[in-house]
C-alpha cells in the first residue's frame, strides 16, 4: 500500500513538474504539410517556421514532429511563469488561501491555493485555458496584428489544435482505474479530475455515487422477485414503488452534498450558475445586454435604468414564448412520427415467434431511436443557435433540455403504449429487460468497438499512404509504423452523437444515465428486476467509460462545471414523473388483475400519490445540499469578504466616481 502511494505521488507531482525547465508537451497543432508548400507564396514564407517563431517569442517550448500521410505535429509547451503571467492577463479568478475568489496576480502568487493533488498552481483546465489564448493570440512577423493561427486555419494549413495524453498519468490511471474491475465503484477522483477537469470528474462521481445507491432497490427487487408474498403480493408493488421513489429523492439530495464537497476539493466557485454567467459576459455581450444605457455610468454601475427593465423584460417574455411554441411544434411532430412506428413495433413484438426475434427487433428499434435521436439533436442545436444565450455552457443546458426532450418521448412511448392503453405488463417486463440488456451490449460495442476499429482503419489506411509516398519517391525502407503523435491524431474524437456545437461524449454517456434512472424509477411498480440491471449495466459501466478516454478516445479538452448542469434538474423531473407513473401504473395494474374494485382502489392511489409527493418535498427540506462543515466555511469566507469590503469602502471614499469607473474600464489602469 506504502508503495502505490509511493507511485502515486511520484506520477502526480505536478509541483516538481512545473519548477522543471522542461515541461510536459500538453497540446499539439496538426498541419497538412502538402498545404503548406502550395499556399507558402501565399502565406509569404513557411508557415510552420513563422509559427514555431512566434510561439517561441510568446515564451512557449516548441518542438516538430514529422508524422505519416504529409502531417507535421508542431507540439507545444508552457513553462510555470508563461502560464501565470497569462492568467494573469485573462483575469482569472481563483481562491486563495484564506478562502475569497478573486482575480489572479503572479508576484503574489504564494498567496493563493494550490491543487488537491500533486500540489499544482493551476488546474489542467486552466493551464489548457491559458495555453489556448496564447495560442490564439499569437502574430506573424511583420506589422500585421491578424492572429496568426487563425489565418492559418483559414488557410487550410492548420487542420485542428489538440490536447495531448500524458504517458505516465494516463498509464497510472489505466492501472489504478480502469483496470480495477474488483474495485466496484471506488474511483481516484482527484486524479481524474487532475488528468481531465471538473467536468469529466464530476461525470464519474455522479456515476459511482448513483452506482452505490442502487444496491438497495436492486437487492429488494430481487428479493421480492424470488420470494412468495402469499397474502401480502397486492401490497407489494405500491411499496416497492413508494420506496423507489423516496430512494430517488433521497439519493439526488445526498448527490448535492457531494456535488458541494467536491466543488470545495477541487477549489471551485460556490457562486450560483446566475452570477457565474454575467462574470462570464464579454464587454461585448455586456453592451448587447445593456443596450440603452444613457452613459457609461450606467452601464458599469450597480442599478438597471428603467429603460433597460423594461427591454430585458420583453426579451425575457418574448424568448420564453419562442421556446414553447418550439417545444410544441416538437412534440406534435414526433408524436406524429413516433405513434405509427410504436404500434409496427408493439405489434411485431407481440407475435415475434420466439425471444431471439424480440432482441433482433428491439436492437432494430433502439438503433432507429438512436437515429431519430440524431436528427432531433440536429433540430435542437439550430434552435439553440437561434437564442441570444450568454455563453457556451448556458447554450449547453438549452440544447439538453431540447434533446433530452425529444430523447424521452421517443424512449418512453413504447412502454406507455404497453402499460396504460394495453395493460399488457408481461409484455412490458420483457420489453424492459430486452431494452436494458440490448442497450447495454449496444452501448459497448457502440463506445468502445467502434472507436477502436475505426482507428485500427484510419492507422491502416495512414501506413498505407506513407508506403505509397516512399514507392513514390524511390526511398527504399522498411514498413512504416504509426508513431505516437499519429496514434493520438487518428484516435477518434470524444463528441456527442448530434455533433460538438455545445456538448462533448458527455452529452451520451448523461443521456443513457437519465433514460436509465427513468426506467428504474418510473416503472418500478410494474418490474422491481429494473434496479438490478441498471445496477450491473452501471458497475460494467464505470470501467469501460474509463477506458474509452483512456485508450480509445483523444483527450477531451477540459471544461470548468461545477455541477451535471442541466441534468440535475432532468433527474429531479424524472423523479416528479415517477410518482404519477407508478400511480398510474398500478390503477391499470390493479384493475385488469380485478384485485379490486376501481373506485376505492383508485382512491387509494391517490392517496398514495400525495403521500409521495410530500415524502419529496418532505425528505427535500429535510437533507440539506450542503454538510454543515461546509456551511460553516462559507460564513467563514463571507466573513473575511465583509472584512475586505469595509476596507474597500475606505478607498472608495478617498477615490472619485471617474477614477473608478476608469479603473473598471481598463484594469491594467487600476
Amino acid at each position: 500500500m506504502e508503495m502505490e502511494e509511493s507511485a502515486r505521488k511520484s506520477t502526480w507531482d505536478v509541483n516538481a513538474k512545473e519548477t522543471n525547465s522542461a515541461p510536459p508537451f500538453e497540446i499539439a497543432i496538426v498541419i497538412d504539410s502538402r498545404e503548406v508548400e502550395n499556399k507558402r507564396n501565399e502565406l509569404g514564407g513557411d508557415p510552420i517556421r513563422h509559427l514555431s517563431t512566434a510561439l517561441s517569442n510568446a515564451g512557449l517550448v516548441v518542438e516538430t514532429d514529422d508524422g505519416a500521410n504529409h502531417l507535421v505535429y508542431v507540439k507545444i509547451a508552457a513553462p510555470l511563469e508563461v502560464i501565470g503571467r497569462a492568467a494573469e492577463k485573462l483575469r482569472l479568478r481563483k481562491p486563495t488561501n484564506v478562502g475569497l475568489d478573486v482575480v489572479f496576480d503572479w508576484e503574489r502568487r504564494d498567496a493563493f491555493s494550490r491543487q488537491p493533488l500533486g500540489d499544482a498552481l493551476f488546474s489542467w483546465t486552466e493551464r489548457y485555458q491559458c495555453l489556448i489564448a496564447i495560442v490564439n493570440t499569437v502574430t506573424g512577423t511583420g506589422n500585421t496584428s491578424e492572429p496568426l493561427v487563425k489565418k492559418l486555419q483559414d488557410a487550410g494549413v492548420i487542420k485542428e489544435v489538440m490536447p495531448l495524453h500524458q504517458e505516465q498519468q494516463r498509464k497510472w490511471l489505466v492501472e489504478h482505474w480502469a483496470m480495477r474491475w474488483m474495485d466496484f465503484t471506488s474511483q481516484p477522483l482527484d486524479a481524474i479530475y487532475a488528468y481531465f477537469g471538473a467536468k469529466v470528474a464530476i461525470y464519474f462521481a455522479f456515476l459511482g455515487m448513483y452506482t452505490q445507491w442502487l444496491i438497495f432497490p436492486a437487492v429488494l427487487g430481487i428479493i421480492l422477485n424470488l420470494t412468495d408474498q402469499g397474502a401480502l403480493e397486492p401490497a407489494v408493488p405500491p411499496v416497492y414503488a413508494m420506496i423507489v421513489v423516496v430512494w430517488a429523492v433521497v439519493f439526488l439530495q445526498f448527490w448535492r452534498r457531494r456535488n458541494a464537497s467536491l466543488q470545495n476539493n477541487w477549489g471551485m466557485s460556490y457562486e450560483s450558475e446566475e452570477l457565474q454567467t454575467i462574470k462570464a459576459l464579454t464587454k461585448e455581450q455586456q453592451g448587447a445586454l445593456l443596450r440603452g444605457a444613457a452613459d457609461q455610468e450606467e452601464v458599469y454601475g450597480a442599478n438597471v435604468s428603467d429603460y433597460e427593465a423594461k427591454v430585458l423584460g420583453r426579451e425575457e417574455w418574448l424568448t420564453r414564448i419562442r421556446t414553447l411554441k418550439n417545444n410544441m411544434i416538437a412534440v406534435t411532430c414526433i408524436l406524429c412520427v413516433q405513434l405509427p412506428f410504436e404500434l409496427l413495433y408493439a405489434h411485431l413484438n407481440k407475435f415475434a415467434p420466439n425471444d431471439l426475434i424480440k432482441y433482433i427487433l428491439t436492437a432494430v428499434y433502439i438503433l432507429s431511436i438512436q437515429y431519430l435521436t440524431k436528427v432531433g439533436g440536429q433540430v435542437a442545436i439550430a434552435l439553440t443557435k437561434s437564442q441570444q444565450l450568454v455563453n457556451k455552457e448556458a447554450a449547453a443546458n438549452s440544447m439538453i433540455y431540447k434533446v433530452f426532450g425529444v430523447y424521452f418521448l421517443q424512449s418512453y412511448i413504447g412502454l406507455f403504449y404497453q402499460a396504460i392503453l394495453h395493460k399488457d405488463f408481461s409484455t412490458l417486463r420483457s420489453m424492459l429487460a430486452q431494452r436494458l440488456i440490448v442497450s447495454q451490449l449496444m452501448s459497448n460495442v457502440v463506445e468502445n468497438l467502434v472507436p477502436y476499429a475505426t482507428y485500427r482503419w484510419a492507422e491502416y489506411k495512414a501506413r498505407k499512404a506513407e508506403d505509397q509516398i516512399k514507392r513514390e519517391t524511390g526511398e527504399n525502407a522498411p514498413d512504416s509504423h504509426v508513431s505516437r503523435m499519429d496514434k493520438e491524431f487518428l484516435t477518434p474524437k470524444y463528441e456527442a452523437s448530434i455533433g460538438s456545437d455545445f456538448e462533448d461524449g458527455l452529452f451520451d454517456d448523461f443521456l443513457e444515465l437519465a433514460v436509465q434512472f427513468g426506467m428504474v424509477t418510473m416503472f418500478a411498480s410494474a418490474y422491481p428486476l429494473v434496479a438490478s440491471f441498471a445496477l450491473l449495466n452501471n458497475l460494467v459501466e464505470i470501467r469501460s467509460d474509463a477506458l474509452k478516454l483512456l485508450v480509445t478516445m483523444r483527450r477531451p479538452a477540459p471544461r470548468q462545471a461545477a455541477s451535471i448542469g442541466a441534468w440535475l434538474s432532468i433527474f429531479q423531473n424524472l423523479g416528479v414523473v415517477a410518482i404519477v407513473t407508478n400511480c398510474a401504473l398500478l390503477v391499470c395494474l390493479y384493475d385488469d388483475a380485478g384485485r379490486w374494485k376501481i373506485e376505492p382502489g383508485l382512491a387509494a392511489i391517490l392517496l398514495l400519490e400525495h403521500l409521495l409527493l410530500l415524502a419529496k418535498f418532505g425528505f427535500s427540506w429535510f437533507v440539506a445540499e450542503e454538510p454543515a462543515w461546509l456551511k460553516a466555511r462559507r460564513i467563514k469566507k463571507a466573513y473575511i469578504q465583509d472584512h475586505v469590503s469595509h476596507r474597500l469602502l475606505g478607498i472608495l471614499e478617498e477615490s472619485s466616481q471617474e477614477e473608478i469607473l476608469q479603473a473598471v474600464q481598463n484594469p491594467a489602469l487600476a
